[in-house]
């Protein structure tokens, strides 16, 4: 390289690595806003359990891994912006559900998922209602299929990406079975 350009590289260095460490991250929103809403956790499992009842359906009991797993993915959606039941990666959602909710060992191994958002300050009420009003939610949370589950729920005052830098909240409800 000519000595002439040199100085001039080091300075188009220094300016890159200035305005790098002084630009805004936009992407994903500060983990610091992102608040798991953990009495809405609890009000939507009382609720799928109520609605169940309603319908002639035993109840279903809280799995550890199922709500993990729940937690997990409404955490990634806030943080990365989107809204699916597969993993950002494209991980199908039952492999996800697997890592902790395993399958091994099992005859019968079975998970499914719901997944919400909205726009507002969203209650349990709001967020049933919501997949009951849509055929494959209302089929999963009525399925006689289901013995145990888990709710994740997460509040973002500035969601990025399929949310729009709106306020909402995103609640992810895991299904499950296992039987020997």
């Amino acid at each position: 390289m000519p000595c002439a350009q040199a100085p001039r590289l080091r300075f188009a260095l220094v300016v890159f690595v200035a305005v790098s460490a002084l630009a805004p991250q936009a992407a994903a929103p500060s983990t610091e806003r992102l608040v798991r809403a953990a009495r809405l956790e609890d009000q939507v499992a009382e609720r799928v359990n109520l609605v169940r009842r309603w319908h002639g359906l035993a109840p279903l009991r809280e799995s550890g891994g199922l709500a993990g797993a729940a937690r997990r993915h409404s955490r990634d959606m806030a943080v990365k912006g989107y809204f699916e039941h597969n993993s950002a990666s494209g991980t199908a959602f039952w492999r996800r559900i697997e890592h902790s909710y395993a399958s091994s060992g099992y005859g019968r191994w079975e998970v499914g998922e719901n997944i919400a958002w909205n726009t507002v300050r969203a209650t349990a009420v709001d967020i049933v209602r919501q997949w009951m009003a849509s055929r494959a939610h209302r089929d999963n949370i009525l399925s006689g299929a289901w013995r145990e589950f888990g709710v994740g729920a997460f509040r973002v005052p500035h969601a990025q990406g399929a949310y729009g830098g709106r306020r909402v909240t995103i609640v992810t409800l895991d299904l499950g079975v296992r039987r020997p």
